[in-house]
């Protein structure tokens, strides 16, 4: 049954870091060795054994044994029993995630079972006047579905979400039926006065109904529009790097050398750029107003006599919507 379905946990073991474990199998070979020295300063020596393996490689699973103990009878110096200490401490570790793994599909590929049963069964049973079952089995299943847990080890939950729908829209269903009822009952009761009141309330909320239908087909043109502009400004992103390279470009002559032997700022300008074409055209995280283009993505101006002119890496940033890209140009020889 659904209530007997144990949530997968990974234990104590799960919340701590490879260090703390690491200390935990040290202290435990310490013990086993007889070695006191280590037992009663197990802080200070733990630290230290782990400054010195931290980084290193352990041994591989094949040269370890299951049993924590038998680190201790690896020969060699401190930092060889260290890192067997390591790699027994990433081996548990790595056995650890395994058998969290397979209960959790295990429970998921259950929970699909359970649950769509458990529902199929209270829809069956389930009546206007005797719903509260199904409303508390409705509650039970969303407590014990684990979305994140599906998607990872990509198990089918279809069955239990179509049975959770289902069950939810027969509650609607019911509460529908419960409401008709009330109103009807009401009006059979009601006096001249209060079925005008009723007919004037319901003519009101037919009229807020349509305003708020007519409400929502506006916004979705707008969206719609939006969306159209969007992708329009967006669009102009895919060549804002070409531009800003041809205009450089175009401006790397050798007249415009101030002197042969230093280099030339140029630069260029462009309006109009939003943070979101920005963004697109450089790659950067939302919200980056700077970015770099390579100089060699500018390209070369060659000369005679093997000569050539080269320009610095491109700088280019948004100051409000101004686009300002800003580089230097010199002569190769």
């Amino acid at each position: 049954p659904l209530s007997s379905l144990k949530l997968p946990s990974k234990g104590k073991g799960a919340t701590q870091s490879e260090y703390v474990r690491f200390k935990s199998l040290l202290l435990k070979d310490a013990k086993a060795r007889g070695d006191k020295d280590t037992t009663d300063n197990i802080t200070k020596i733990a630290k230290e054994a782990w400054k010195k393996v931290q980084y290193q490689t352990p041994p591989s699973a094949d040269e370890l044994d299951t049993k924590t103990d038998d680190a201790s009878s690896s020969s060699g110096d401190d930092v060889q029993r260290y890192l067997r200490l390591k790699g027994v401490m990433l081996k548990e570790e790595r056995e650890m995630q395994a058998k969290f793994d397979a209960e959790a599909k295990a429970y998921c590929t259950a929970f699909v079972t359970s649950a769509s049963s458990y529902l199929q069964w209270c829809l069956i049973e389930a009546t206007e006047e005797n719903q509260q079952p199904l409303l508390e089995a409705m509650k039970l299943v969303k407590g014990q579905y684990l979305p994140f847990h599906f998607r990872t080890y990509r198990v089918d939950d279809t069955p239990a979400l179509n049975a959770l729908r289902e069950t939810l829209e027969q509650l609607k269903e019911f509460k529908k039926l419960k409401d008709e009822r009330a109103l009807l009952a009401k009006l059979q009761n009601a006096t001249e006065e209060g079925l005008k009141l009723h007919v004037k309330e319901h003519i009101r909320l037919l009229a807020q109904a349509a305003e708020l239908d007519k409400l929502k087909k506006n916004k979705a043109v707008e969206d719609e529009k939006q969306r159209e502009a969007d992708e329009r400004e967006l669009a102009k992103a895919d060549d804002i790097q070409d531009e800003i390279t041809r205009a450089l470009k175009k401006q790397m002559k050798y007249g415009s050398l101030n002197n042969k032997h230093s280099a030339t700022r140029i630069s260029y300008t462009k309006g109009g750029v939003s943070h979101k074409v920005f963004t697109k055209a450089f790659g950067v995280p939302v919200g980056t107003k700077q970015a770099t283009i390579d100089g060699s993505e500018v390209g070369e101006t060659y000369l005679r006599y093997g000569a050539s002119l080269k320009c610095t890496e491109v700088k280019v940033k948004l100051v409000g919507d101004e686009l300002v890209a800003q580089t230097s140009f010199f002569m190769d020889k």
